[in-house]
């Protein structure tokens, strides 16, 4: 019983050691995240933040923006 628990244990670490390679994404507003092999695109927050430049956009400049 001792032996599979040791055996148990040490499979256990390797599968920890090899699903701990994350590498860290950098983000740069707007949704936009980039690492060292690509760059992406979270739609969800892209969506949101284009969605205020839109409605900000004709809200100051729109038929009733001050002249």
């Amino acid at each position: 019983m001792k032996k599979k628990l040791v055996i148990c244990g040490i499979i256990g670490i390797g599968f920890t050691a090899l699903g701990t390679n994350v590498e860290a994404a950098t983000y740069y507003g707007n949704g936009l995240y980039c690492n060292k092999q690509k760059c992406w695109v979270d739609w969800n927050k892209a969506s949101r933040e284009i969605g205020k430049i839109i409605v900000n956009g004709w809200v100051q400049h729109g038929p009733w923006a001050p002249r």
